[in-house]
């Protein structure tokens, strides 16, 4: 097979079928000539010989003054290729024009609401310009577009304004030149994704196609509230409605629906789907579950825009492959990862919301056996000093005392912060901890603490972190949790902890997740994301 040759007739249908789809487009004429044209593969080269005057960029941004914003990235990225032609080769217009506009003409499918500028003009060029030779409007445009397009899906739409929804973590960092550089070198559009984000950020494209698929039909069925639990062996026409609703949501098969009698296979179906919400592990159908249910696809839809417009924010960091935590505050969930696979987890408690745990990063470089708790001021205006004007044991009653004219907890099994304590120093002065409240991680929703993070198995957590220092083994490391007295342990290679907000996720078995946001972070950022 004579591979240029088919490739040329590959780029060209499509772009025949592009443009033949456009309602707007009525120049069949010039469609049909690009058929005609010979468009050759190519491949991106820095030196590819065609050059073009360097005083075009300026002209052709100020014939287009959205794309001014990237004017920093038209010269860093045309300077470096010598001003030279990029999406031409000798032989005419590369196939990557072609993965470009494919991209632009499916921005909605990336979760994003995003207008893309001067598109009908990008259109007209590419039906009426000859595909076969050089040209610098052309040239520019699809590097404008380039450059949009990867500030949107790639850099995310609220690219510098993540502070302003208390969100600290991390931003990545993109050079849009060099991305552009990548992929015309590759031949695709595209950003690698990390090991852990990748799956994440394909999993709930996939799920934004599917409840997409559910809105667009407009017949979404309303589960009835009822009145207690339905169990096992329990007829009812709400069970009926449970399971056509089931197969609306693709959880189950049409073959399963029929029957209002609540059977073994639905009470197993309705435990795993428990977990999927995040509610009470258990098989009864409850008016819990059938709440989730009932949230309309619109809902989901964009919750699972901004929870993809989250992940877009997350910097490629070469830790994972080494170590790191992640707190996923929604789900309650600590995360420890190695090697980018998840390893281990456990439950936590956070702050309410009144009092939000920080969403932020820092990395652990100390571990203390048997902490004391130093009081927040906070704490001691609001309780500690009214209980002490009630009664003047109050320090002695609470194991606490006075340390240089502030109030510090003892410690031993009734301090707040349990036996041991992670600390990642941070100005949120927020950390991981035991505590003695063993009973709050029974509850399906965790938000309890000042801010601080309460994990359920410390020990598990000490054990883990401490694997590589062969003195501190589970015996001595139980020994130092009893002593009531403070040890602190300097680890010698930090581990990053990562403190999240994400109410939709992709679980181990691929499945979409959905939480609620205790903190009403989404509808805030969706609106924010409507608007650019």
């Amino acid at each position: 097979m004579n591979k240029p040759g088919f490739f040329r007739f590959l780029f060209c249908a499509a772009l025949l079928f592009f443009y033949s789809c456009n309602p707007q487009n009525t120049k069949t004429t010039a469609a049909e000539k690009i058929v005609h044209k010979q468009v050759a593969p190519g491949s991106f080269n820095l030196n590819s010989g065609i050059k073009f005057d360097s005083s075009h960029i300026q002209e052709f941004l100020d014939s287009m003054p959205l794309f001014k914003q990237f004017s920093k990235e038209f010269d860093t990225f045309y300077r470096a290729n010598n001003y030279n032609y990029a999406w031409y080769d000798k032989t005419g217009l590369i196939e990557t024009a072609s993965a470009l506009t494919s991209s632009l003409d499916e921005v909605a499918q990336e979760g994003v609401t995003a207008h893309i500028p001067y598109k009908d003009t990008l259109e007209e060029l590419l039906r009426t310009t000859n595909l076969l030779k050089p040209d610098i409007n052309t040239e520019l445009m699809l590097t404008g577009e380039y450059f949009y397009y990867a500030k949107k899906i790639y850099a995310g739409m609220l690219d510098g304004q993540t502070d302003s929804i208390n969100w600290y973590l991390p931003r990545k960092k993109l050079s849009y030149a060099a991305l552009l550089t990548n992929n015309l070198s590759s031949g695709n559009i595209g950003e690698p994704r990390g090991d852990v984000t990748g799956p994440q950020y394909n999993g709930l494209k996939k799920a934004l196609a599917h409840y997409r698929n559910i809105e667009s039909k407009d017949d979404e069925i309303a589960i009835p509230s009822i009145k207690k639990s339905i169990k096992q062996k329990d007829s009812s026409s709400v069970v009926g409605a449970v399971k056509k609703r089931l197969f609306q949501l693709g959880y189950i098969n049409r073959a399963d629906t029929l029957g209002n009698v609540y059977d073994k296979n639905l009470a197993g179906i309705v435990r795993g789907l428990k977990d999927v919400y995040g509610l009470q592990q258990d098989s009864l159908l409850s008016n819990e579950l059938i709440t989730e249910l009932n949230v309309p696809a619109k809902n989901r839809i964009e919750q699972i825009m901004v929870n993809m417009e989250r992940l877009r924010w997350i910097p490629e960091d070469s830790t994972v492959t080494k170590e790191f935590i992640l707190v996923n505050i929604p789900e309650y969930t600590l995360v420890y990862y190695e090697n980018a696979k998840p390893v281990w987890r456990c439950g936590v408690v956070v702050g309410t919301p009144m009092n939000k745990t920080v969403i932020f990063s820092g990395d652990m470089k100390y571990v203390v056996f048997s902490p004391y708790w130093n009081v927040p001021q906070s704490i001691i205006n609001k309780e500690v000093r009214p209980g002490m004007a009630r009664n003047k044991n109050y320090l002695a009653a609470h194991n606490m005392e006075w340390n240089g004219g502030h109030v510090r907890q003892k410690p031993g099994p009734r301090n707040s912060l349990g036996l041991v304590k992670f600390l990642f120093p941070n100005s949120n002065n927020i950390y991981l901890h035991d505590t003695p409240s063993k009973s709050l991680f029974n509850e399906t929703n965790r938000a309890f603490s000042h801010g601080c993070i309460r994990v359920s198995k410390p020990r598990d957590l000490a054990i883990r972190v401490l694997r590589q220092y062969p003195e501190w083994t589970p015996e001595k490391i139980d020994a130092a949790m009893q002593a009531g007295k403070e040890n602190w342990v300097t680890l010698k290679q930090t581990i990053p902890v990562y403190i999240g907000y994400f109410t939709a996720y992709i679980d181990g078995n691929g499945e979409v997740n959905f939480r609620r946001d205790i903190y009403k972070n989404d509808d805030r950022l969706y609106s924010m994301l409507v608007q650019h």
